[in-house]
Parts: structure tokens; C-alpha cells; sequence
């Protein structure tokens, strides 16, 4: 049975006592948390998350949608996966979220186009919240900045693919090559199948947001202002966001680290989507990595000494365009490191055809003779 950790009988019985004792301590507190989160599944969320499911289940399946994933299969090929499906999964990830991102990759995995081992590398860089929810809820609603927000989500995508490649570069990732082996065509997928898997995923999904958004609101209310925040953080990515905006000028960075731990909530509602075969092993150690590089990340995106003062504005607040130097040169640095892996992939292109040519001359050579 897999499961996201190896909890012992003591770590399960926390967390039970946990989940009896706050209903009781904190009752209307949790009552309203559930209620919150009946009004986001059954309004905002059903409407952003729903739809994706359905679409990323036809689009991983259907190999014209590799003309709409194309910006995204340099950035499959940097992180060391070829296969033409992982930029669709890369697409659907960077479009719709977590959420689709599981789906799509279990799905590939599920009919063939992907391995477990590289399904696995390819989520830590499609493993986050989606621009909507980042732009629109955390940026504009909670800090009263959508530029805040797109700087945040910028900061959360490109550590992602930063993240996957650093981490496929160490564990050694072989991606099956495109035309090394050719495995069978999926059977088209069917209409009814995908909408009732969907509805399905759905429910699970409403059920762990429920639940944990529960566990942050009681921990928030009980324990101090700091610890609160932290465990809220620690389980729901949402409470923990919500939270985080209101620790004043910390809040726009307590926002990124929410974005970017993602909370238990998320692992384990990736872990239920995913296959067993999935380990989610790489997952689990980009996270640990992800954290602190899109703090960097945002705070180089950040204009200088605005980031103190955010939080403690009443009126909107607009960002400068002017880009910092250091934020140029890590953008630079990024840049060298794609052209590097593009070069290096067209050079192994080149030296297979002049091999394949080198092949094809000897066998003529030998029909002369």
C-alpha cells in the first residue's frame, strides 16, 4: 500500500486526536472552515479544477496537442525528458495546476507514453498552484496586488523547472528515447470513462480540502499567531496563504513559502491521483530544494525595499517594471543553461545521423563487393 510518509502508530494517533479534539475545542471555528470550503468546491474551485481534469485527460492522449505544448518542449528537454508527452504534461501543469498536472501525468503512465520513473521526474516541475489561483486569489485578493501575483507565480514555475532538472542531472534519469521503441497507440479515450474518472478525482479532492482546511483553521485558533501560521502553512496551501497575508510585512514572502511547500494537502491529493507505481519520491525532495529557491527567486524579482512594506499599505499596490541586476543575471544564467542542454541535444542528433550515414556507407560497400 503506498503511502506519502511512514508514519509510525504514534504519528497516526496525533493526528486522529488531532482531528476529534478541534471540533470540540474550536466549534465554530472549524464549523466555518468547513463551511468555506463547501462554498469553494462547490463554486470557484468547480469551475477552475473540474473542467481541467476533463481537458487534461484528452490533451495527454491526443498527439495534436503537441502544437499547443511547443514553448514547453525545451523545457522537457532541460529537464531531461524527450518524450513528446512531457511537454503536454508540462503544458497542462503550467495551465491548470497541480490537480491536472497528477491526472495528465498518471494518465500518460496508465497508457504507455510515459514511464513511471519519468513521470516522476517530470512532477516536481508541474507540481504547484495554477495562475489563477496565484494572480487572482493570493496576488489581488490577499496581498491587493495581480502584479504581485503574476512576480509570484513566475517565481514558483521557473523554480519548478529549475528544481526538476537540477534534481534529474543527480538521480540520472534515462528517458526513453522517441524512436528507440514504438508502443502500441492508446485505445481513443472514452467520453464517459473520463468524465465519470474526473467527477470521481473531483470528490477526493473536495474531501482532502475539507478535511485539512479544518486542521489549519482549529490549529490557527488555538495556538499562538506564529505557530498557527506555520502549521496552517504545513497543511492547506489555501488557509496557509490566507494566513500568511495578514503577518503584516512578511506576508508577501510567507505567501511564496505556502505557494512553494504547497502543504500536506497537496502531496497527499497527488499521491491519491497518481498510479501506485509512482513513487513520488522526487517530488518529495523538490520540495526540500523548491523552498528556498523561489524565496531567492521572488525576492530578486521584487524592486528593492519594496518587499518590507507590501502588507502595510491600505491602497493597491503597483510594482516598478525596472529589473533588477542580479534578477538580469539569474535570468542570463537560466538562459545559458537551456542553450547549453539545446546545443548539447542537437550535437547528439548530429553524431546518430552521422552514425546512422557511417552505417548505411558500410553496408553498401559490402553489397559492392
Amino acid at each position: 500500500m503506498n503511502q506519502l510518509f511512514r508514519w509510525d502508530q504514534m504519528g497516526l494517533f496525533l493526528l486522529a486526536l488531532a482531528a476529534g479534539i478541534l471540533p470540540f475545542a474550536v466549534p465554530e471555528v472549524c464549523a466555518a472552515a468547513l463551511r468555506e470550503g463547501l462554498t469553494l468546491c462547490s463554486g470557484p474551485l468547480l469551475l477552475s479544477l473540474f473542467p481541467f481534469l476533463v481537458v487534461s485527460r484528452l490533451l495527454v492522449q491526443c498527439p495534436e496537442s503537441d502544437l499547443l505544448a511547443l514553448p514547453f518542449r525545451l523545457a522537457a528537454w532541460g529537464i531531461g525528458i524527450r518524450t513528446p508527452c512531457a511537454a503536454r504534461v508540462l503544458c497542462i501543469g503550467f495551465l491548470g495546476g497541480f490537480a491536472p498536472a497528477a491526472s495528465a501525468a498518471a494518465q500518460a503512465v496508465r497508457t504507455g507514453q510515459l514511464t513511471a520513473e519519468e513521470a516522476d521526474a517530470l512532477l516536481p516541475a508541474c507540481i504547484c498552484s495554477g495562475p489563477s489561483f496565484v494572480v487572482l486569489t493570493v496576488g489581488q485578493s490577499l496581498l491587493g496586488s495581480a502584479e504581485l501575483g503574476v512576480l509570484l507565480f513566475a517565481s514558483q514555475i521557473t523554480a519548478n523547472y529549475l528544481t526538476a532538472a537540477l534534481l534529474n542531472r543527480f538521480a540520472g534519469v534515462r528517458s526513453v528515447k522517441p524512436g528507440s521503441a514504438a508502443p502500441a497507440s492508446p485505445a481513443p479515450p472514452r467520453l464517459d470513462e473520463i468524465l465519470a474518472d474526473a467527477a470521481i478525482t473531483y470528490c477526493k479532492l473536495c474531501g482532502f480540502i475539507l478535511f485539512f482546511r479544518m486542521l489549519a483553521a482549529g490549529a490557527g485558533a488555538l495556538l499562538p499567531a506564529g505557530a498557527g501560521t506555520l502549521c496552517s502553512i504545513l497543511l492547506e496551501v489555501c488557509s496557509g496563504c490566507d494566513l500568511a497575508s495578514r503577518t503584516g510585512r512578511w506576508g508577501s514572502l510567507l505567501c511564496c513559502a505556502a505557494l512553494s511547500v504547497q502543504g500536506l494537502s497537496v502531496l497527499l491529493q497527488v499521491r491519491t491521483i497518481c498510479p501506485p507505481e509512482m513513487t513520488l519520491r522526487p517530488l518529495y525532495r523538490a520540495r526540500m530544494l523548491h523552498l528556498p529557491l523561489s524565496l531567492a527567486l521572488f525576492y530578486l524579482l521584487l524592486p528593492g525595499g519594496e518587499a518590507d512594506v507590501f502588507s502595510t499599505l491600505p491602497a493597491r499596490v503597483f510594482l516598478m517594471r525596472q529589473v533588477p541586476p542580479d534578477c538580469a543575471l539569474l535570468v542570463f544564467a537560466v538562459c545559458c543553461m537551456a542553450a547549453c542542454t539545446l546545443r548539447s541535444g542537437i550535437r547528439q542528433v548530429e553524431q546518430k545521423q552521422m552514425a546512422r550515414n557511417a552505417g548505411g556507407c558500410c553496408i553498401n560497400s559490402k553489397t559492392l563487393l
